[in-house]
């Protein structure tokens, strides 16, 4: 691998580590970021690649993206108390926040889908996928999210964008702002590889690739196989 990108979900705590690594294993880095945003009736992630993290507005997004994440993260653990496990926010959680290994982790060592990392992530992914509208209020438009990442001095990709290609003009407004698509993405196949990278070339936008590995409830990690271009390199490693 000659070059890499960690792309953390609403926080940019772990660059400098990434950085200090890669530069030891003579690896490029690009500074990253994945911003939770709300559009299409959806959230809808942004990723940001070669992002200045000191930026003030990336910083204030990212506040709001935690508080959005604490309220819905106390909401799934009260639901799963009020299911009959013996979990609960004050006894479990006096931290909370915490990040989703962490959250899964605890989960499992109180019972919940029989301690099995894999199937409390399904079941964590099932319940944020039915909230309401109203649980994400505050998060930005994709558009948005495009904005603050180019005021940070990065690139916007729309991450994971195959259900949104049928949203019509409001995934038209999202791809107009953003600086391209998530193409190589592991769980898609070849053929939906292949339409979202037509549809970034019909645009005149630029491909991106990723893992999207999440942790040791997903599947080990695999190589996504990624050949960016010579202008993506060249703007997210500038």
């Amino acid at each position: 691998m000659g070059a890499l990108a960690l792309t953390d979900h609403d926080t940019t705590e772990g660059l400098a580590a990434a950085a200090a690594a890669a530069r030891e294993l003579g690896v490029v880095f690009a500074p990253g970021i994945e911003m939770t945003t709300y559009g299409c009736g959806r959230v809808v992630h942004v990723l940001g690649l070669g992002v200045d993290s000191a930026c003030p507005a990336l910083q204030e997004a990212n506040d709001t993206a935690a508080r959005v994440w604490d309220a819905n993260q106390c909401r799934w653990v009260e639901a799963l108390a009020a299911e009959g496990f013996e979990v609960g926010v004050a006894a479990d959680f006096p931290d909370h926040p915490v990040r989703l290994p962490v959250l899964i982790e605890r989960l499992c060592r109180r019972g919940v889908e029989a301690g099995v990392p894999e199937r409390v992530y399904g079941r964590f992914r099932r319940f944020f996928a039915e909230l309401p509208a109203s649980a994400y209020a505050g998060l930005p438009a994709p558009e948005e999210a495009a904005a603050i990442i180019h005021q940070a001095g990065g690139l916007a990709f729309v991450a994971h964008p195959l259900e949104l290609l049928s949203c019509g003009p409001d995934f038209d407004s999202m791809l107009a702002a953003c600086d391209g698509l998530e193409a190589v993405y592991l769980a898609y196949t070849d053929p939906e590889r292949h339409t979202v990278w037509a549809a970034a070339a019909r645009a005149g936008k630029l491909v991106s690739g990723g893992s999207d590995y999440h942790g040791y409830f997903e599947p080990a990690y695999r190589h996504p196989c990624f050949e960016p271009s010579e202008e993506l390199m060249r703007h997210v490693t500038a």
